[in-house]
């Protein structure tokens, strides 16, 4: 499908590091471009493109396909480089407001699939009683959708948008739809449509303060510390049984430049490492762009994002989400 009948542009902007971009989506309403001013190891590239939907809301990025759904709820696999896109078939997800989602690769039979996870209930003077949990599963290559119910019962799943590292999605998770502390990692394998759960490192006190994300390619949580000018980025591997964790390192800012509005786990963040030569740290939260000294792991620059859906490594590649399905595309 191509981005036809849509009357808004959202702005998509990419900023090459080396031979990698950052891509950040924006709301259509952003009317201005901001100028980021960054260390000499950032070279500012923008372009403007049309995503599919509008407003777009970002699911996940797997080897340069996006996955967007907007307010209406449709949904769409995108792959920006080439301009091409395939709307996906509608489904029931989205039937309540508590809604999960994630986007991952099947590498065993070349297939991407996207999850949505609707927790729905009761709901009476603004509590929820009779929960319950439905996944629906979407196939690119079978271009179908399957429905599960009683999965993760008595688990609530906080970040909106899970992260998929190698072959598995991952959310932080709790156990009641108002508890918003940590109690352990939830994941999908892709590939089985299993489930599986982790323990959390012991980091402190305040399991609220535990952000899940990506370092490179690794599994990893951010901690961040009272009184609120370091945080502490855990490494962690996961062996299907437990979960092996090592303390990477710590990151270090001043106050003014704390992680201001990143204080609930539904939020997630990317690190990325070897920036420059020197070895600098990028880090990528909703809202900001940060720059950490790669000897010292102190603060050296931030850019604010407003109005960004997210921000994200991407690579270019030439995948064509039309041509992966076996039925024939409308």
């Amino acid at each position: 499908m191509s981005s036809k009948g849509t009357n808004t542009t959202s702005i998509y902007k990419s900023r090459a590091i080396g031979k990698t971009k950052i891509l950040l989506l924006f709301h259509p309403s952003l009317s201005a471009l901001f100028s980021l001013s960054c260390s000499q190891q950032l070279t500012q590239e923008l372009f403007q493109m049309d995503p599919p939907c509008s407003p777009p809301f970002f699911v996940g990025s797997v080897n340069g396909l996006i996955c967007l759904f907007n307010r209406r709820r449709d949904t769409y696999i995108w792959n920006p480089t080439i301009k091409k896109s395939k709307k996906l078939l509608k489904s029931s997800w989205g039937t309540s407001r508590y809604n999960k989602y994630g986007f991952g690769y099947d590498e065993s039979r070349n297939d991407y699939k996207a999850l949505f996870i609707d927790h729905c209930g009761n709901s009476c003077n603004g509590k929820l009683s009779n929960l319950r949990v439905v996944v629906n599963i979407y196939s690119l290559r079978t271009d179908s959708w399957t429905t599960l119910h009683g999965k993760l019962q008595g688990i609530f799943l906080l970040n909106y948008s899970g992260k998929f590292i190698n072959g598995k999605i991952y959310w932080a998770a709790s156990t009641g739809i108002h508890d918003y502390n940590v109690r352990n990692i939830i994941s999908f394998d892709v590939a089985d449509e299993t489930w599986g759960s982790l323990e959390l490192p012991i980091c402190g006190e305040e399991v609220f303060n535990i952000k899940l994300g990506i370092v490179e390619s690794e599994l990893s949580v951010l901690y961040t510390c009272k009184p609120g000018t370091t945080s502490d980025v855990w490494i962690l591997k996961d062996r299907r049984v437990n979960v092996s964790c090592m303390n990477q390192f710590t990151t270090e800012y001043p106050q003014y430049a704390v992680l201001y509005g990143f204080d609930s786990p539904i939020f997630t963040f990317s690190i990325y490492l070897c920036l420059s030569d020197k070895g600098d740290i990028l880090l990528l939260i909703p809202g900001k762009i940060m720059i950490f000294d790669g000897s010292t792991k102190k603060f050296k620059h931030t850019a604010i994002v407003k109005e960004c859906n997210t921000a994200e490594i991407h690579g270019e590649i030439i995948v064509n989400p039309l041509t992966i399905s076996c039925k024939s595309s409308a």
